[in-house]
C-alpha cells in the first residue's frame, strides 16, 4: 500500500504519494447511468463464456488471483490533507480505508484503488470491450469516481486517463457501465486520452472516493470482482 504524492493535478501509478492532482472536486467529470444489481460478497466468477472477461478477482491480503497488484493511495492539493488507512481483502473483496482532512486548505484531495491488469506484464488490447462491470460498496453511501488506465507514464502522471463517477450505497452490488461514458477531466487539454485509445493498452482500473468536504472525513469503501463485457 503506497501513499502518493505529487505538485500538480495528477495521478501517479505505482509512485509513492500524498499529494496528487487526479479528479481535483471542483473540475466536473461525467456521470453514466448504469444498471445496478445486488451481488453477494463472494460472488462465483463468471462463467468464460466468451462475452466477458474477469480482470481481477481480488486475493485474501492484497493483489489478484489473475496476477495482478493492488495498491491503495492518497492524494492531495497540499500535501497531509489526505492519507491511505488500511487495504485489505477477505471473500474476493478489498476494502479501502483512509481520511480526508483539508486542514491546510486543500480543495481536491482523496482516496484510492487501483487493480493492475496482468497478462504477462503486458496492457490489455480490450478494444473489443464495451461494458465495464465492478462490485463497490462504501460504508456511507456516496459517490465514487472509476478511472481506467492505459500504459501512457505521462499521461498517468497528468490524470487524463478517461473517468466517470458512480454512485454506490452501503451494500456491495455489481455495477454494469458502459465503457463510451468515461471521459478525460475537462483540464487535461491535448493531453486527454479517449477511452477508445486506453482501452487498446489497458493497464488497471482505478476507484477512488474523492469528496472533500470542510471538516475531517473517514473514507472506507469496497472494490470486488471487475470485469469486461462485450
Amino acid at each position: 500500500m503506497n501513499i502518493r504524492s505529487a505538485t500538480r493535478p495528477a495521478w501517479l501509478a505505482g509512485t509513492i504519494v500524498t499529494a496528487l492532482a487526479a479528479g481535483c472536486a471542483n473540475a466536473p467529470a461525467p456521470t453514466g447511468t448504469t444498471a445496478a444489481r445486488t451481488a453477494p460478497a463472494a460472488a462465483a466468477e463468471p462463467p468464460a463464456d466468451g462475452n466477458r472477461l474477469v480482470l481481477a478477482t481480488m486475493k485474501a491480503g492484497t493483489g489478484t488471483d489473475q496476477g495482478g497488484s493492488t495498491d491503495a493511495f492518497a492524494y492531495a492539493e497540499k500535501a497531509g490533507d489526505a492519507s491511505v488507512g488500511k487495504l485489505a481483502s477477505a471473500n474476493g473483496v478489498a476494502r479501502v480505508t483512509g481520511t480526508i482532512w483539508p486542514q491546510k486548505g486543500s480543495t481536491w484531495a482523496g482516496v484510492g484503488f487501483t487493480a493492475g491488469v496482468a497478462h504477462g506484464g503486458k496492457p490489455l488490447d480490450a478494444s473489443a470491450y464495451k461494458t465495464l462491470t465492478l462490485q463497490l460498496a462504501a460504508s456511507v453511501p456516496g459517490v465514487l469516481r472509476l478511472r481506467v488506465l492505459g500504459d501512457d507514464k505521462a499521461v498517468r502522471d497528468a490524470g487524463c486517463y478517461p473517468v466517470v463517477t458512480q454512485a454506490v450505497t452501503q451494500e456491495l452490488r455489481e455495477y454494469s457501465i458502459p465503457l463510451a461514458r468515461f471521459a478525460s477531466e475537462s483540464y487535461c487539454g491535448i493531453n486527454a486520452r479517449t477511452v477508445a485509445v486506453t482501452l487498446g493498452a489497458l493497464s488497471a482500473v482505478e476507484v477512488a472516493d474523492a469528496k472533500v468536504g470542510a471538516g475531517r472525513r473517514d473514507v472506507d469503501f469496497q472494490v470486488g470482482r471487475i470485469t469486461l463485457g462485450r
